[in-house]
């Protein structure tokens, strides 16, 4: 996720997330369900297919990979913890664009996330290079 602190933070932020929790817990089943056929297949002796083994670890392999891809995109919305609420408390002290993106955050009455703490971060140490 992009986050621009210079610009008005984004009032619908929170409108890819229930998309991607979607994906990440329909590939989630999907790998549980070929975990189930690779452990029912080794333990019972199934003439049906004998490459359902091989098609059971595919799908596990493919569908990791997918539940990896999601997973990590909504680690973006995930709440800040107390060391990162007191480190953004400084950066907002130190550098006023970050203390005015989170003043605005607050006047909407939502809280800031992690894509947000990061960009803001990012802003401080890109600030500091050029002080430097």
């Amino acid at each position: 996720m992009k986050v621009d602190i210079s610009r008005s933070p984004d009032p619908d932020i929170f409108r890819n997330r229930k998309n991607q929790s979607f994906w990440f817990s329909l590939f989630f089943v999907i790998a549980i369900g070929a975990i189930g056929v690779g452990a029912y297949v080794m333990y019972v002796d199934t003439k049906l297919d004998p490459h359902l083994v091989d098609w059971a670890l595919g799908v596990l392999v493919v569908s990791s990979l997918f539940i990896t891809r999601f997973g990590n995109r909504l680690q973006a919305y995930k709440e800040l913890l107390p060391p990162e609420k007191e480190k953004l408390a400084k950066l907002r002290q130190n550098h006023p664009v970050i203390d005015k993106y989170c003043s605005r955050i607050e006047k909407m009455g939502r809280r800031i996330i992690r894509a947000e703490y990061e960009a803001c971060v990012d802003y401080a140490e890109d600030q500091e290079e050029h002080s430097a």
